[in-house]
C-alpha cells in the first residue's frame, strides 16, 4: 500500500488482528449426539420455506462450515427390492438406496409425509431438493449401533438464507436402485 502511495483508508494491521476471530472449529459428531438428533429430529439452523411455484425446500437459518453435520435422512428402512418396486411406480426423490455393513442392499423410504416415529414432524432430510450443479451437501452413511443413518454434511461453507441441496444420483446410468457411492462418515 505504501509503494502504491495510498494516503486514505489504509488498514492498520494491529487493529485488524485485535478484532479478528479464528473460524469456529468443527467438532466431529459422536454416535450419542447423532442418535439423539435423529430421534428428536431437532436439527438446528434449518427451516422449511415455501418457494413460489415449488414444493417446500430447506433453507439455512444460520451459517454452516464446510464439513459440518447438517441433518439426516430419516425414514422407514426397507429392502432394496421393496425400494425398486416403489421406484417403478413413484418419484425417486423420496427413496435413498445404500449398501449395509453386511453388503445387503437397503433403502430408506420417505414417501410418507410423516414417519411413524415422528408423526407430528416433517423431517428436513425428506424435503431437501435435488441439484446436480448447485449441490452444497453430501450424504454420508453412518452406523449407530449397527443401525444405518444417512447424514448430510456441508461440502462448502453455507451462508444464512441459502437453500440446501444434494445430488440424488437418480440421473446416473448406473442408478437402478444402487444409489450413490456413499462413504462412511
Amino acid at each position: 500500500m505504501e509503494k502504491q502511495g495510498w494516503m486514505e483508508n489504509v488498514p492498520d494491521a494491529a487493529e485488524v488482528m485485535k478484532d479478528w476471530k479464528p473460524p469456529r472449529s468443527i467438532q466431529a459428531p459422536t454416535d450419542a449426539s447423532i442418535r439423539r438428533m435423529s430421534r428428536r429430529q431437532c436439527w438446528k439452523g434449518l427451516q422449511l420455506m415455501d418457494r413460489e411455484g415449488k414444493a417446500l425446500g430447506v433453507v439455512t437459518s444460520k451459517p454452516f462450515a464446510c464439513g459440518e453435520l447438517i441433518c439426516d435422512f430419516h425414514s422407514r428402512l426397507i429392502s432394496r427390492e421393496q425400494g425398486l418396486q416403489i421406484h417403478q411406480n413413484t418419484e425417486a426423490g423420496h427413496l435413498f438406496f445404500f449398501i449395509s455393513k453386511n453388503g445387503q442392499g437397503m433403502c430408506l423410504d420417505a414417501h410418507e409425509e410423516r414417519c411413524h416415529c415422528h408423526p407430528n414432524k416433517s423431517t428436513f432430510g425428506r424435503q431437501i431438493k435435488h441439484s446436480a450443479k448447485r449441490t452444497n451437501l453430501s450424504p454420508r452413511l453412518h452406523f449407530v449401533e449397527d443401525d444405518p443413518v444417512i447424514l448430510f454434511m456441508a461440502t462448502r461453507d453455507i451462508q444464512t438464507g441459502k437453500e440446501i441441496r444434494y445430488d440424488y444420483g437418480d440421473h446416473r446410468r448406473s442408478y437402478a436402485g444402487d444409489g450413490l457411492d456413499l462413504m462412511p462418515a
